[in-house]
């Protein structure tokens, strides 16, 4: 560093300096310290370069007079940049998804239908009071993909957000699945398609109370609640430069992705998940939002709701959440709807076998045995029901219907018909059957004996 320089740099301390301590003389600033300003004056002026104007306070002025800035002789430092190691590439294969009602086709009519305050799932891509429509704000889908060592999410909308969009974007993690959540990853609307950590936030809740007393539902508003108040990454700051990412989808201006090291979350391999839209709060102390407000201050988006239009709780969207590493049996909080699944009916069958009662007496016996060739009838609903299927006697009599769905069914066996010289039933017939789902229903035997001529 040559001398002007140094002198130039030790100038303003060498100056207040002497100030103070002319103004802590008794009397003021005497003749000694006026003589000795003057004399500083005049070497400095010696060294600066020319044209350079020198501004030295008047020994009567106060020490911490605001003077003029000296005209900037030296370079601005450069902003610090963030030093990345890795950074996200595409995601991969779908692992989990969930899907979340639009509000698309009552956006003219400002309001939603799918608002749920109570339950924490909030349909509210309206702006506050207006309701006017804001697309880009509207999730439809969720996508989580894995791709190590990175996490992907990929929140789909009803439209791009606009350039030099405040909207934010974030995905929310349940490690315990108790439906208090532990993780926010939270980042304003990218400009491109590049990879980015610049306003992006990952945020945990350090002492459990995201979700207040009990999870996913409304709880009072309580002001020691902080949320996800400890934020240990902040674009690129914090516990790595690397932790979270956010871009626009390259091949879809509908769609924002967000990024974040598996490690991150301590590589868990089961957990709940969700997605968030906010063009309004975005406060991660605040979650869950409808435990910081009420329902009066937040508003409704359903117009027959006496709280309607949107209030406080207003530009935002959200999904339910959905399993990573396990299948949900829908007794998590937050879960996404899983519809009852149908008990499965399987086939049943009926079998049996036509024979001759030789000794009248409605029992087979030994040597009673079974009638081939007869034409064996089988009827839905009952005996006046609709015909199933026929089936024709083997040489033992045996018959059988198989793969019939569970119900009510009649059999009924070709004969000529009780009379002189024919046959009688020895056993009630027609038989009516009852299947249930994959039963068997065997020894449906029909019996007949000859009467004797008249």
């Amino acid at each position: 560093m040559n001398t002007k320089r140094s002198i130039r740099m030790l100038l303003p301390i060498v100056v207040l300096l002497i100030s103070a301590l002319a103004c802590s003389l008794p009397g003021g600033a005497g003749p000694a310290a006026t003589q000795t300003m003057e004399a500083l004056a005049t070497i400095v002026e010696a060294n600066l370069p020319s044209g350079a104007a020198t501004i030295v306070p008047d020994a009567t002025s106060p020490a911490g007079a605001t003077q003029p800035p000296a005209e900037a002789t030296e370079e601005a430092l450069p902003t610090p940049t963030v030093a990345h190691q890795i950074q996200p590439s595409n995601p991969g294969s779908v692992k989990s998804f969930m899907t979340d009602r639009s509000s698309a086709s009552l956006a003219s009519e400002r309001r939603a239908n799918a608002d749920n305050f109570d339950i924490n799932l909030l349909e509210r891509p309206f702006t506050t009071q207006v309701m006017d429509y804001q697309e880009y704000l509207d999730i439809t889908r969720a996508e989580l993909s894995m791709g190590p060592p990175w996490v992907y999410v990929t929140i789909f909308l009803e439209g791009p957000p606009p350039a030099g969009s405040e909207a934010a974007y974030g995905v929310e993690v349940d490690l315990d699945i108790d439906g208090h959540g532990d993780w926010l990853i939270l980042a304003n609307a990218p400009p491109d398609s590049a990879w980015t950590t610049d306003s992006v936030r990952a945020c945990r809740d350090a002492n459990s109370d995201v979700g207040g007393p009990t999870a996913m539902i409304s709880d009072n508003p309580h002001a020691a609640r902080d949320g996800y108040k400890d934020c240990v990454f902040d674009s690129g700051y914090g516990i790595g430069p690397d932790e979270a990412w956010i871009r626009r989808d390259p091949g879809h201006t509908d769609r924002i992705q967000i990024a974040f090291l598996y490690s991150l979350i301590g590589n868990d391999g089961e957990f709940m998940w969700g997605a968030w839209s906010d063009e309004n709060i975005k406060d991660p102390a605040w979650y869950d939002y409808h435990d910081h407000f009420t329902l009066v201050e937040a508003g409704s988006p359903a117009s027959e709701s006496s709280q309607y239009p949107l209030k406080a709780m207003a530009s935002l969207d959200n999904t339910c959440r959905w399993a990573y590493g396990f299948i949900p049996t829908g007794s998590e909080p937050g879960v996404c709807y899983i519809p009852p699944t149908p008990t499965p009916v399987l086939p049943g069958s009926i079998s049996g076998i036509v024979w001759r009662d030789f000794d009248y007496d409605g029992n087979r016996d030994i040597g009673d045995g079974g009638i081939s060739g007869r034409t064996v009838t089988l009827r839905s609903g009952g005996c006046s029901g609709s015909v199933v299927g026929t089936r024709t006697t083997d040489g033992d009599g045996a018959y059988s219907f198989a793969d019939i769905p569970a119900g009510n069914y009649c059999v009924s066996v070709e004969y000529a018909g009780c009379g002189c010289g024919g046959e009688c039933n020895s056993t009630p017939h027609p038989m009516s059957v009852t299947v249930g789902s994959g039963e068997h229903v065997g020894g449906v035997n029909v019996g007949f004996y000859l009467e004797g001529p008249c």
